[in-house]
């Protein structure tokens, strides 16, 4: 062939992503054809970032010369902003949506319990109620976000993840270990995990229907459009079960409606409002004296989040509210021990960051209002609402103010936030933070921080008293300073981590007892000090046995936690019930081009149980096309016998199997 009568094709390299998902080919002003462009963001996930790829174009009317573009790293929301993932001095897990759907899950609780710095006390299966925490916190010490907003229950811990998300709405999940006052605010006590929602129109249509043992039916729907500037999308998910033992049946309704209105290239506004609604036995969920308790909870949310500027600075204002409504049934149908609450929480912030010479600048406010009326919770109303004869509210203020400076292979970040609850009068508290991150080489980071953390009582903690129960409304907020080290290394085949934390805390709220028959009380610990491990590693072993699939992984974590108090004779119902060692496993692969499996794998060892347990979880789908894929999952598959909290028995072997379809 004459040299005439050739095509040259040019060939881009990808060496970073920026923070959209289509921005790798906004600077290119011309039609690129991809051929493949594998391991994109979160390329081998959990704490993992994104790693080179070449891109050929196939376009015949190209004749440019090579051309080499860089992108920005995966960027994360551990701050104000947007922040790169390699420059996150604290440890960062992230979860992808190809993760979620690989894994053997059928909620959201269920998907952390893989992670091992998360410890997952569920009272009942598939996401009914879970106590979620880090690092030896409680459930009330970790702040969950919504695409940035906070969904933190102010009654109880316990409804945090009441959240009206399914799974199919899910891009990502970011679980940021340690006290993160200054990134989330004061409920972010032990670490934060933010939800981070899909904006795109990939699939206009997507439906699953999933049945099962003991009676499990789920369907979820959800669709996609855009309508000028604006994406919209609109998912709705009906899931039950007759339960895996005695009074363990559920139903939960999800319905989540989302609109992404752009500006121009970098600016936006998201709206969001929500309906997720709740009804389940729960068999010894509270106290083992009553196995016919039973729960229905009904939650609405809606916000407004923006983020508009220039490059140099940027503007995030956030306007939320939700309510939630919650009966507890103390014995099934009765009236007697009967509780009605109902909570409202209202926020505002807004965030301000400047680039300049000097490095970033972020001033951020924030106002969120906590109200309850109740039949238990609060002071006695004088014109009773119906059942809700009872009332409190309280107000949080922060100010916070950061400088984060780039000086060749290091940042360091500082700064605090002032913070006022009316819950002290007269009282205004200084929370700093300080880190360093040092990066020798692309594939190596080691960090150092320090910060401090606060968080106030729940109104359970603050009022109530129960047959079961006794609060003490003199009840002051808990206190902590926390210490952290790590290294981590990133290539596209290995990741790795270690880290090593001490987490001083004092006035730390809780539920004691001295005597196994005595009632539960809420009280201050005088002091806790948490020190624990963190290592972990994935091999993406899919680049040397290719017959296994190109993103097959092997991922391995441990978490190691030690305790010292000074309440060594109390019976505790969450600050000393601990995980003393969680190890988690996980491989992917691929048979064939047809077939999709997993395996899970959980050891936990905790302080106050008899003894550790392992579970075995699985899952293998089948792909008709790239539209149409069946599945089979199996969890527990060794049947184990334990107990994530109390005497609250877990499910044993749980078989399901579904069909998802995309359009």
């Amino acid at each position: 062939m004459k040299q005439s009568q050739l095509q040259q094709a040019a060939s881009l390299r990808f060496r970073r992503m920026t923070r959209k998902s289509y921005a790798a080919f906004n600077t290119l002003h011309r039609v690129v054809t991809i051929g493949t462009l594998s391991s994109l963001a979160l390329f081998c996930a959990y704490a993992s970032t994104a790693s080179a790829q070449n891109v050929v174009s196939n376009d015949p009317q190209t004749t440019e010369p090579e051309k080499e573009h860089e992108l920005e790293q995966v960027t994360v929301t551990a701050s104000k902003l947007a922040t790169p993932l390699n420059q996150a001095a604290k440890l960062i897990t992230v979860i992808s949506a190809k993760d979620i759907a690989s894994a053997p899950i059928r909620s959201l609780q269920d998907l952390l319990v893989y992670v091992a710095g998360v410890d997952v006390a569920q009272r009942g299966g598939h996401g009914v109620q879970a106590d979620i925490s880090i690092r030896g916190g409680s459930q009330d010490q970790t702040m969950i976000l919504l695409n940035g907003i906070n969904l933190n229950s102010s009654q109880a811990g316990h409804l945090s993840f009441d959240i009206p998300i399914n799974l199919s709405d899910i891009e990502r999940i970011e679980i940021l270990r340690g006290p993160s006052a200054l990134i989330y605010g004061i409920g972010a006590f032990s670490g934060g995990i933010n939800i981070i929602t899909r904006h795109d129109t990939h699939d206009r249509l997507y439906a699953s229907i999933t049945a099962g043992m003991h009676r499990l039916r789920e369907v979820e729907l959800r669709g996609s459009s855009r309508l000028g500037n604006t994406i919209n999308s609109i998912s709705a998910s009906n899931r039950s079960s007759a339960g895996y033992t005695d009074n363990t049946d559920y139903q939960i309704n999800n319905a989540l409606w989302q609109t992404r209105l752009e500006l121009g290239e970098v600016n936006k506004i998201d709206l969001q409002a929500g309906y997720n609604e709740k009804q389940f036995g729960a068999n010894k969920f509270y106290t083992a004296k009553f196995p016919l308790q039973y729960e229905y909870t009904r939650r609405y949310l809606a916000s407004i989040r923006g983020e508009v500027g220039s490059k140099t600075l940027r503007l995030i204002p956030a306007l939320y509210w939700d309510r939630a409504f919650d009966q507890f049934d103390l014995t099934k149908g009765s009236d007697i021990g009967r509780n009605y609450h109902r909570t409202d929480n209202y926020g505002v912030n807004l965030a301000a960051t400047y680039l300049s010479a000097l490095g970033m600048t972020t001033l951020a406010g924030d106002v969120r209002r906590e109200d309850v009326v109740s039949s238990k919770l609060g002071y006695l109303r004088s014109r009773p609402e119906g059942h809700y004869t009872r009332w409190d509210s309280r107000t949080n203020l922060s100010l916070s103010l950061e400088h984060t400076l780039h000086v060749s292979d290091f940042t360091l970040s500082a700064g605090a936030m002032l913070n006022h609850t009316s819950l002290l009068k007269d009282v205004y508290k200084l929370l700093p933070s300080v880190s360093l991150t040092y990066h020798p080489t692309e594939a190596w980071s080691f960090s150092a921080g320090w910060s401090k953390s606060m968080r106030t009582p729940t109104f359970v903690d603050l009022w109530y008293t129960t047959e079961t129960h006794n609060a003490s409304g003199q009840l002051q907020p808990e206190y902590s300073q926390s210490y952290e080290i790590s290294a981590r290394y990133r290539t596209p085949i290995l990741q790795a981590h270690l880290a090593g934390f001490k987490t001083a805390g004092k006035n730390l709220i809780d539920w004691v007892k001295h005597n196994p028959t005595d009632k539960w009380s809420s009280w201050n610990h005088s002091k806790i000090d948490n020190y624990g491990i963190e290592a972990g590693v994935a091999f993406c072993y899919g680049a040397y046995l290719p017959f296994l699939g190109s993103q097959s992984k092997l991922q391995l974590d441990y978490l190691y936690i030690h305790q010292e108090h000074s309440s060594e004779k109390l019976i505790s119902l969450y600050s000393l019930n601990y995980l003393r060692h969680k190890l988690t496993a996980r491989l992917t692969y691929s048979i064939g081009s047809r077939l999709e499996g997993s395996w899970d794998f959980r050891y936990q060892d905790r302080v106050n149980q008899p003894s550790p347990f392992a579970t075995l979880d699985g899952k293998l789908d089948y792909l008709f096309s790239e539209r149409v894929r069946v599945g089979i999952q199996a969890n527990n598959i060794t049947d184990t016998r334990y107990y994530d909290f109390a005497s609250v028995i877990q499910p044993g072997f749980w078989l399901s199997a579904g069909i998802t379809c995309r359009l």
